[in-house]
């Protein structure tokens, strides 16, 4: 998968490539002072022959025109004429290549055997490897102010991180699962007898090796002195280097046994720990269910109790405040029968009094009408009297 980066400005890449730089020139200046490894190369052409030793003069040549470009590359580094110093470049690149190549090659004709600068080779590979990826990046930042190839580097290294990380975590999740302690235990068991059945075997043949080895060199040094006069030296001290390897690899088997034994043993002690603490843990938990669950059924039949009282009470508010609002409802038509009464007896009562009051007025109007009429009629019978009295005379 491709990493895509923000590009540097000018400034930042000029830094950046100032502080790479000065990463290869400590790397290499290690690499100066570290052993090297055709110090060894005596011994090392007394056992794999001349090819190696072809490999380790090319590799040399390598190195000292790769230091020479590297030296080069500076000085030209602050033209303005840019051509020579890309085609330099190019040429450390390609050195850079020969020589990952060329160390390959000698690891590869070294595998198989004797390694007097086993460690020396790694670490003359890794510190190779680390200055052409340098070598790379300072490429990248002066044309195009990128650094992708360092990106995917450590973007790689991370994603193997986080492989081992994950690895890590589905072996605590497996290890967690108590149905499955006693055959972990089992199988852990079987390995280490297995591992112990390996390494005891491979101590046997190693000591088998060792006593053929032995043997063959007394033989050699007995019948073969007068003809291998000038090569005993080095035959000699390459069977005792071969032999100090075997006691090595025996001394180092031993204690990887012994390791093996005490990690056994500190793993089976941890499980047994841990499952006991898982029991004890569970019997823990199936009392606090236990109280728990009487706890909770008491608290829940109260619960219903309460409920069934409280429906129970509800009814008996229900009813009565029914029964208040129908005495309310009573109450408020009571009052309004109560109102309408007292406004139809008012009412009645105006209507009583108007009546009386006109009845009064009327008798009074029939009176005085009686009264005039009467008077009306004590006039006119006086005067007829009269007149007949008159005429009499």
């Amino acid at each position: 998968m491709a990493t895509t980066t923000s590009n540097l400005t000018s400034t930042h890449s000029v830094r950046t490539i100032a502080v790479l730089e000065e990463c290869i020139e400590k790397l290499q200046f290690l690499g100066a002072i570290a052993p090297d490894v055709l110090s060894h190369r005596d011994e090392l052409t007394a056992f794999v022959g001349g090819e190696i030793s072809r490999i380790i003069s090319t590799q040399r040549e390598l190195e000292n025109r790769y230091e020479k470009l590297i030296t080069e590359r500076g000085a030209l580094k602050g033209l303005s004429n840019k051509t020579k110093y890309i085609a330099v470049q190019s040429e450390i690149q390609d050195v850079s290549h020969a020589l990952r190549e060329s160390t390959k090659s000698l690891c590869r004709n070294l595998k198989d055997n004797p390694n007097i600068a086993g460690n020396l080779v790694k670490i003359h590979r890794e510190r190779t490897e680390l200055i052409d990826i340098l070598t790379s990046t300072i490429a990248e930042l002066q044309e195009s102010g990128g650094f992708d190839t360092l990106m995917s580097r450590v973007t790689s290294d991370k994603r193997s991180q986080e492989d081992q990380k994950e690895i890590l975590r589905k072996e605590r999740e497996t290890a967690a699962s108590v149905a499955q302690l006693d055959a972990d235990l089992e199988a852990e068991r079987s390995d280490h007898a297995s591992i112990v059945s390996e390494q005891r075997e491979e101590m046997a043949m190693l000591k088998e090796k060792l006593l053929s080895v032995r043997t063959e060199a007394s033989v050699d040094v007995r019948f073969q002195r007068a003809e291998a006069n000038a090569n005993t030296g080095n035959i000699l001290r390459a069977f005792r280097q071969e032999e100090a390897e075997i006691e090595a690899k025996i001394r180092e088997l031993k204690e990887k046994l012994e390791v093996e034994s005490t990690v056994n043993a500190e793993s089976e002690k941890f499980l047994r720990k841990k499952q006991d603490n898982l029991k004890s843990k569970l019997e823990e938990w199936n009392v606090k269910y236990d109280n728990d669950l009487e706890e909770l059924t008491i608290k829940h039949n109260q619960l219903i109790k309460k409920r069934e009282d409280n429906l129970e009470i509800l009814v008996k508010l229900k009813k009565r405040r029914e029964q208040e609002i129908a005495e309310e409802k009573a109450k408020i038509a009571a009052e309004q029968a109560e109102k309408e009464a007292a406004s139809a007896a008012e009412k009645l009562s105006i209507k009583m009094d108007q009546a009386a009051t006109y009845i009064n007025a009327m008798v009074r109007r029939y009176l005085k009408r009686k009264a005039e009429n009467a008077a009306a009629k004590g006039g006119k019978k006086g005067k007829g009297k009269g007149g007949k009295k008159g005429k009499k005379k």
